[in-house]
């Protein structure tokens, strides 16, 4: 009976010391990156080429379709490719904030970011409208600001995501925190 009660004994105090320490596990999904996003991923490389000046490269992303695209060809853009871009030419947008809008899922959506500017330094904006067609993700900027209306379907306000890239701290984050499109 001694015998009994002391491995019983044992088994006790090993599995209390084998759950010292544990912390209640929680199942909740790491929250995704832009990176890991397709419809983020092509705003994100388009917003790059119009930072680096590769308005070819851009061109060859955006929508063709809505009369949107900033040139009549990508000759023409080739053609406005500034002469500083090789200086450029491979840098990539790597902190940053943006707003995800999606304004009808797996269709289309539209990305803010804000960033350093790659000329200047500043903090800026842009703003990239992306529509998945046969799919393929296109792309193309807003050159004058998204606005409440950009954003509203069916009278609601679309619900908007921030994101922002993974190397930022709580200070950078407050820097490239972008603006709600829909307070203008």
């Amino acid at each position: 009976m001694k015998k009994i009660l002391a491995f019983i004994s044992i088994v006790l105090i090993v599995g209390v010391l084998a759950s010292c320490g544990k912390k209640e596990v929680t199942i909740e999904p790491k929250p995704k990156t832009c990176e890991q996003i397709q419809p983020c991923k092509t705003a994100l490389q388009y917003a790059t080429y119009v930072e680096q000046g590769a308005s070819d490269k851009a061109y060859k992303i955006e929508n063709k379709d809505e009369n949107l695209v900033s040139y009549d060809s990508e000759k023409d853009a080739r053609k406005h490719v500034p002469s500083d871009y090789k200086e450029y030419q491979d840098r990539q947008i790597e902190e940053y904030g943006l707003l995800e809008y999606v304004l009808s899922p797996n269709k289309k959506y539209i990305y803010k970011f804000r960033f350093e500017d790659f000329r200047t330094g500043e903090t800026k904006n842009i703003t990239v409208g992306v529509i998945k067609k046969q799919n393929h993700y296109f792309a193309n900027e807003y050159y004058s600001p998204a606005t409440k209306q950009d954003v509203t379907v069916d009278g609601k306000i679309a619900k908007h995501k921030r994101y922002y890239s993974s190397n930022l701290d709580e200070q950078m984050k407050q820097k490239f925190t972008p603006d709600l499109i829909e307070q203008y």
